[in-house]
């Protein structure tokens, strides 16, 4: 991290300098929250995964329910 600059007894830092300085900083911050989002968003899409995996299973099982239940119901005596 950059040094802060001194003040007292020293000529004050120059603009470019210290635009500079707080450009490396925001662009760290802004590294460090990409890389938290992608963290995140990896966990995420491997949870959307497994719950639409279980929606598939319950909804092809409530499909074949149904056709045995009608099936059954509407058969020829």
């Amino acid at each position: 991290m950059a040094a802060q600059p001194r003040r007292l007894g020293g000529p004050s830092p120059k603009l470019s300098s210290r635009v500079s300085d707080k450009f490396d900083r925001t662009k760290e911050a802004a590294a460090a929250g990409m890389e938290k989002t992608k963290e995140v968003a990896s966990v995420g899409v491997e949870k959307t995964k497994v719950a639409a995996k279980k929606v598939k299973q319950g909804a092809s099982t409530s499909v074949n329910w149904l056709k045995i239940k009608y099936s059954k119901s509407f058969q020829k005596k």
